[in-house]
């Protein structure tokens, strides 16, 4: 049935009664809850993982940090780059973290073990702005990952063959997201 056949209006007022369940009041928050020492330079980028329980985050001192969200303590430090650390993304099922430099330098780490998949992904001439990983109801491998960078190109690889599989080059400034 229509609204037409029920002849009811279309901006009908509801009278809404609520009573309080809470004899206390709840407040918003307006402070940070908790604060995770461990980068000794700037922090530059941060991701969650899928599930929520882990953070990776990228610094100025060029390593890669995961944290324990449930407790906010340190898990791991990846080392590897020599440059900064401008991007970090998790793949969507948590089994890999890719992470790009100011060089232009991507690394594949194992999501578990913190460990380096193998030699770094080059072809980028400009810092790395962003990273993406392809979504997870698309390739339940997990294997494609599209990189933007401020030399104003994008490309996507494939991080088991290590291989550049798309170059796209249309833009006339950096990619910044």
């Amino acid at each position: 049935t229509t609204l037409e056949e029920e002849k009811l209006s279309h901006e009908m007022v509801v009278k809404v009664i609520y009573q309080p369940q809470a004899v206390f009041r709840v407040r918003s928050v307006t402070r940070c809850a908790s604060s995770m020492q461990g980068h000794s330079g700037a922090i530059l980028h941060v991701h969650f993982s899928a599930d929520g329980k882990r953070l990776a985050s990228g610094g100025g001192d060029g390593t890669v940090r995961l944290w324990d969200m449930l407790t906010s303590t340190p898990l791991k430090t990846l080392k590897g780059h020599k440059n900064w650390v401008m991007a970090v993304a998790w793949a969507p099922d948590g089994s890999f973290l890719i992470s790009g430099d100011s060089k232009g330098e991507i690394r594949v780490w194992d999501g578990e073990t913190g460990a380096a998949r193998g030699k770094p992904l080059r072809g980028h001439k400009d810092y790395i702005s962003s990273l993406a990983w392809e979504p997870y109801h698309n390739a339940e491998d997990c294997r494609r990952v599209c990189s933007g960078s401020k030399d104003a190109g994008v490309r996507v690889w494939d991080i088991s063959t290590k291989k550049c599989l798309l170059s796209m080059s249309g833009h006339t400034k950096g990619v910044t997201s």
